[in-house]
This record gives C-alpha cells, sequence and structure tokens, in this order.
C-alpha cells in the first residue's frame, strides 16, 4: 500500500508459533549487494526516539532466562571479513569489531564494581603524558604472593624516574 502513509507497509503474526522460525532468507548465489538493505533519509524530528531502522524487543511476561544467546552473528569457518560488525557517525568509525580486535574510537566508561583483566600490556600512545588516576591509595603488586617477581620502573636514554610528593609526603621503604 504505497499510497498510505501512516499504516505499517508489512506485517507478520506468528503468535501461536513455538517452534518454527518465521522468516528464512537464503541467497546462496549472492556476488555483491545485500540481502537486506534498511534505510531512512527521514528528518523527523522524533526520530532518534520513534523512528527506527531497527528495534529489536524481548519482553517476555514473567522472569525468563534463555540458555542461547538473544543476538548472534556468526562468520562460518571458510568466512572472512573485514569487521563483523561497525557503528559509525557520519561515515566515521565509532566501533568496530573484527575476527582479531575490537577498536573504539570513544572513551570508555566501566560502571560495575569488580576487576578488570588484560592479557597483555597496555600501551599509551599520547606522547606528551599518560597517567594511572586513582581517587584511592593505589597499589602496584607483581606477581602472585607466592612468588618472587621484581617491580621494573623504567625510563629510556636521559628520563628521569620521579618521586613527585606534595611538601609533606615522604618516600618511604618497606611498610
Amino acid at each position: 500500500n504505497s499510497a498510505a502513509s501512516t499504516v505499517n507497509q508489512f506485517d507478520i503474526t506468528a503468535d501461536s508459533l513455538t517452534t518454527a522460525s518465521i522468516f528464512n532468507v537464503s541467497a546462496d548465489g549472492l556476488t555483491s549487494g545485500s540481502i537486506m538493505t534498511m534505510e531512512s533519509t527521514s528528518t523527523s524530528t522524533t526520530a532518534p526516539t520513534n523512528a527506527r531502522l531497527g528495534y529489536f524487543n524481548w519482553a517476555p511476561g514473567s522472569a525468563t532466562t534463555i540458555t542461547g544467546d538473544l543476538f548472534k552473528i556468526n562468520i562460518g569457518a571458510n568466512g572472512n571479513a573485514t569487521n563483523v560488525f561497525t557503528v559509525t557517525d557520519a561515515g566515521s568509525n565509532l566501533f568496530s569489531v573484527s575476527e582479531t580486535a575490537i577498536t573504539s574510537a570513544l572513551p570508555h566508561s566501566f560502571t560495575a564494581a569488580g576487576d578488570v583483566s588484560i592479557a597483555y600490556d597496555l600501551l599509551f600512545t599520547n606522547q606528551t603524558a599518560s597517567y594511572l588516576k586513582s581517587t584511592a591509595p593505589l597499589y602496584i603488586p607483581a606477581g602472585e604472593t607466592f612468588e618472587s617477581n621484581n617491580l621494573t620502573l623504567k625510563s629510556y636514554n636521559s628520563g628521569n624516574i620521579i618521586f613527585d610528593t606534595d611538601t609533606s609526603g615522604k618516600v618511604l621503604v618497606g611498610t
């Protein structure tokens, strides 16, 4: 119904469906293009809250836990993709997930209490200054309590290791 502007153009209701799929698409011969493209050039002022290109809502009528993934993207064994998932703003990458890395151009906030584990190095790439900051006492233990590991502070060339304490602060050795 291309003449209607306030009526849904395509509806599927399958409320009694229990074990099958509602919508399956196969395009095994596709060599270019997309299986599905969704786009809008709407300039509606309500678009950010009401007019979405995609909306996925799972709202069970009572407390329910699923054992699988709510949303899943899979690349088969023979597939390779530059990025599996990308979020852009006016063509600039904000966040992307590839098969080998997660890349983000945004600051991150981790609001849950708990530890953050990183398997290898933290590399601070700002050539002016980089900081480790804490709003509480800061400890840097090296290794496990049953190990004997060194803690090395290293600078290069004529760089110094500076203990910058306040006027009443001290550098102490031991506890």
